[in-house]
């Protein structure tokens, strides 16, 4: 269908002094958006779509308790599972559910932000809590819901606090897990690199490890298979990458006390792979202010160009700054914020300023934001990531905003901090429109975890923002429909469209949520399947045409105001199935009659959608669609009957209803009497 016009409606121009209401900001670049969900994607502790799910049943070593967790979670349905994080405890969780329900959908949850009415409503499932999360006291009531529903809960505790919060609710198990050299074995063998798996360097990089530092080694090895050279080489660059080139890098260290050739080394590492030199004297030279490094002799001070690449250990054959060992870099910068915690806050807040430092004019401001965001979730800074992002949203820097938002709201350490961010922006009218819109994107990849989460931002974003955030909030939740959550998304546009007013909204906000659940769920209706009916109607996951009533009255109201949104090839392709499947025929022609009538005016003297009245123009508008679809075959009977199961009910006055009725009764009569002889 035809994309839909965002012209100004009632709830965009009747706020006294709102200049918002009329703010362009600037969108987020559509590749960024796809480029973070592949990213999202391809972090197991942050996403579990089916591959990975899967991937992580074939792979799995049992815990040497594993029979016992699996009958505690049996008998209980629900468990917490202890342990320190890399010690498989979701892995074993994903295991043991499957084992006991083959297939069953398995996702995770969030006691503090999602509800437990949505367990209700999803049946059988399996849920992956984060006792760090938060919500803890939410718990007792989840339980007996997923116990209600035939499901699994697995809460995932990380030591006894965890354990002496959650046991009166909860059974609960320490996770004993496997031997990591047999997970390492294990993980190479199913990457068909069984050829590395004789390394004889292998168990003493995993001896003291964790399920996870094997499985961290088996995806180096991986990579480095890949490289050409020497196998002993790759072998050795392997190790020390595995230690994150800890020997080499206290030794450089050690080795050069200067704080500015240290000022040197992390601003080279963070412009890496390759960087002008001049680009590494500036950053470095922004850093040395940051962190109040004086210096005499002033520039003179520093190391000459002429020895930069002996002093930092890069390549020296290179025209640019390059580091050959492979994940150096990297390693640099986090062993100077780990080594050096005094410093941590300043060289994240000096992070943070590169991306838009146009003294450093070869730099790549979306690659510096995503070390920006890395470092500082690692590091559980999420204030410096939102104030990071905020800034940027001032400065209409969207892309920048969003990499930093989208890779950290799914974090394990600052993923709740930076969720309850964005949950409080989108509830403010007076937010930068930048930030808005750029908000209404990072829901995509939250959604890819958390579906009801980035729905609720969505829902707020579209209360509170202007046809622009509007516009950028429907795109976000179509994106979320084609990535697997169409469920969600239908439910959240319903929702949206209600009349009700349980969170005491203006009558503007209401009529900006209600029009942009109408243009979602008219983009969702009029998606047909390889049939030609609506998919709604069809197939798995069929709605009912009733249950669809307040969308379509939203969708007929805001269709009356000619500013708009166009219903008519949607109608007639529900029309078209009316026609052609008996079943939804009654109930398609009583949803739009029911959604077409007039509503009862509120305490105010008006509804939702204008005066008292006003919905007349929406029954005016269903007849005149009806009438132009059932036009196209008059001849018809059947496309007649469902024109007149339409018009007549809404035809007015009253005694204009009443002779049509008595048309249709005479006619039919006639034609029976003249069946008959």
């Amino acid at each position: 269908m035809t994309a839909p016009q965002w012209g100004p409606s009632v709830g965009d121009v009747d706020i006294d002094g709102d200049e918002t209401m009329n703010a362009v900001g600037n969108v987020v670049n559509g590749d960024l958006v796809q480029e973070s969900i592949t990213f999202v994607r391809g972090k197991p502790s942050w996403y579990l779509g089916s591959e990975e799910i899967a991937d992580r049943v074939t792979s799995y070593v049992p815990a040497l308790n594993h029979d016992l967790i699996e009958k505690t979670l049996e008998a209980h349905h629900a468990v917490l599972l202890i342990g320190p994080a890399g010690s498989g405890r979701e892995t074993t969780a994903i295991a043991a559910i499957r084992h006991l329900r083959p297939g069953i959908r398995i996702r995770r949850f969030s006691l503090d932000q999602e509800d437990a009415e949505e367990i209700d409503t999803n049946g059988p499932c399996g849920y992956l809590v984060r006792a760090a999360d938060g919500g803890l006291e939410r718990l007792g009531r989840c339980v007996d819901a997923v116990r209600a529903a035939g499901g699994y809960l697995v809460v995932i505790g990380d030591d006894e606090a965890d354990q002496r919060k959650i046991t009166p609710l909860l059974p609960f198990v320490r996770v004993e897990h496997p031997d990591p050299l047999q997970v390492y074995r294990h993980r190479l063998a199913r990457l068909g690199l069984t050829h590395w798996s004789g390394w004889e360097k292998a168990p003493s990089l995993l001896k003291d490890a964790l399920p996870s530092d094997a499985r961290r080694l088996a995806d180096l090895v991986e990579d480095a298979d890949r490289r050409n050279g020497d196998l002993a080489e790759r072998q050795e660059e392997v190790a020390s990458e595995y230690r994150g080139w800890t020997d080499e890098l206290r030794g450089w260290f050690t080795g050069h006390r200067e704080p500015h050739q240290r000022a040197l080394l992390v601003a080279a590492a963070t412009l890496a792979p390759a960087a002008e030199e001049t680009d590494v004297y500036s950053a470095a030279s922004s850093l040395a202010q940051r962190l109040e490094i004086t210096m005499d002799g002033g520039g003179l001070a520093w190391c000459p160009v002429t020895s930069v690449r002996e002093v930092l250990g890069a390549d020296p054959a290179e025209e640019r700054i390059v580091f050959r060992r492979h994940g150096y870099a990297a390693s640099a910068l986090r062993h100077a914020l780990a080594d050096y915690p005094l410093a941590r806050s300043d060289v994240v807040t000096w992070l943070a300023s590169l991306p838009t430092d146009t003294s450093v004019p070869h730099r790549s401001p979306e690659r510096l934001a995503e070390t920006f965001a890395d470092l500082a979730a690692d590091h559980g800074l999420a204030d410096h990531i939102t104030e990071a992002s905020e800034q940027w949203g001032r400065e209409k820097q969207a892309d920048l905003a969003f990499i930093v938002l989208s890779r950290t709201c799914l974090h394990p350490l600052v993923g709740g901090r930076v969720r309850d961010a964005l949950y409080g922006w989108s509830r403010t009218q007076s937010l930068p429109q930048t930030l808005k819109l750029t908000i209404a994107r990072v829901c995509e990849p939250l959604g890819q975890t958390y579906p009801s989460i980035a729905l609720t931002r969505l829902k707020h974003l579209a209360t509170y923002g202007n046809s622009q955030v509007r516009q950028e909030v429907v795109k976000a939740a179509l994106g979320l429909a084609d990535s697997g959550s169409a469920h969600e998304v239908l439910k959240a546009a319903l929702g949206w469209c209600a009349e009700s007013n349980t969170e005491r909204l203006s009558v503007v906000a209401r009529r900006r949520r209600i029009r942009a659940g109408a243009v979602l769920f008219l983009e969702l209706a009029s998606r047909t399947s390889h049939s030609g009916m609506p998919t709604l109607l069809h197939g798995e996951g069929a709605i009912d045409p009733l249950d669809c009533v307040p969308a379509w009255r939203a969708i007929l109201h805001t269709a009356d105001d000619g500013r708009g949104i166009a219903p008519e090839e949607t109608v007639r392709q529900w029309l078209d199935t009316a026609l052609l499947a008996p079943r939804l025929r009654g109930r398609i022609t009583a949803a739009f009659v029911d959604a077409a009538r007039p509503r009862e005016a509120s305490s105010g003297g008006a509804t939702v959608f204008g005066p008292v009245g006003a919905g007349t123009l929406a029954a005016d508008v269903m007849i005149e669609l009806v009438r132009r679809w059932a036009a196209a075959d008059p001849g018809n009977p059947v496309r007649r009957k469902i024109k007149e199961d339409i018009v007549i009910p809404l035809t007015t006055p009253w005694w204009l209803r009443l002779l049509k009725m008595m048309y249709v009764w005479l006619r039919t009569l006639v034609v029976n009497l003249r069946d008959q002889r």
